[in-house]
């Protein structure tokens, strides 16, 4: 039997990336790169700069994400990798983020309906994210429109897990059943929510007019093949096997 090696491969266009690029095991080469359980993911993210590692050189798989870390996360992937030139308002949107070292990318997200408050006036920007809300950024971020999917309200983690679960071609909790989505959320697993949702179908918007009253009326169906990773990077993933190539003896058992 020839001897298989499973490979991942990111191919990204444009001046980031030229070629291919393979991710193996440990290519992000942490020093607690054994505890990472979403390789794939994690070595995915740290490829398209959106999320790094510690300052001592670990990735910290275990640690729990704030709300301000998924807001930056969110803001560099919608940006293709890159972080932004961003400002921030003279009166920021929430009482609590003014000097913030995220507040730039928590007024980015708050002004795409990404993110919402505590109800309060406050962001509460080192507060921890569930998967849930992890979920909901995510959706919201692919193009799903906060209201019209009721990702508000009393029933809000309810429609959110519903819309997750239906997410094409990766459900948004794919690799990761077995989490609690009403508890935080690990830095692996934040890298596995976004890894699916960065692949999956984007949600797209059409509108269409009423010649009789005026009433403009708004539809909305998944542009399959559409992403935030092709739209974003003009990239693509394959997971697959590889059994040699030119430069190996395919003979060999």
């Amino acid at each position: 039997m020839k001897n298989l090696k499973r490979i991942f491969s990111l191919a990204l266009a444009g001046t980031m990336l030229a070629g291919m690029l393979t991710v193996g095991a440990s290519a992000a080469d942490f020093t607690d790169d054994e505890k990472i359980v979403n390789q794939n993911a994690v070595d995915t993210m740290v490829a398209l700069n959106i999320i790094n590692g510690k300052d001592d050189g670990s990735f910290d798989p275990e640690a729990v994400v704030t709300r301000a870390e998924m807001a930056k996360m969110i803001t560099v992937a919608l940006n293709g990798g890159v972080d932004p030139v961003l400002g921030t308002k003279t009166q920021p949107t929430y009482t609590d983020i003014k000097g913030h070292w995220a507040e730039k990318y928590i007024e980015y997200c708050s002004n795409l309906g990404i993110i919402g408050g505590r109800g309060d006036g406050t962001f509460d920007p080192n507060g921890t994210v569930t998967g849930t809300e992890a979920a909901k950024m995510v959706l919201v971020a692919m193009g799903y429109d906060s209201t019209v999917y009721q990702f508000t309200g009393a029933d809000w983690s309810t429609n959110v897990n519903i819309q997750a679960n239906d997410a094409t071609p990766y459900k948004l909790y794919e690799d990761i059943e077995s989490i609690d989505p009403s508890t935080g959320l690990t830095r692996d697993n934040a890298a596995q929510i976004i890894f699916n949702g960065i692949q999956d179908d984007m949600m797209g918007k059409s509108a269409s007019l009423t010649i009789t009253n005026g009433e403009i009326s708004y539809s909305y169906s998944k542009q399959e093949g559409k992403s935030i990773l092709t739209e974003k990077y003009g990239a693509k993933i394959w997971i697959g096997t590889m059994d040699g190539n030119h430069d190996t003896d395919s003979s060999i058992a």
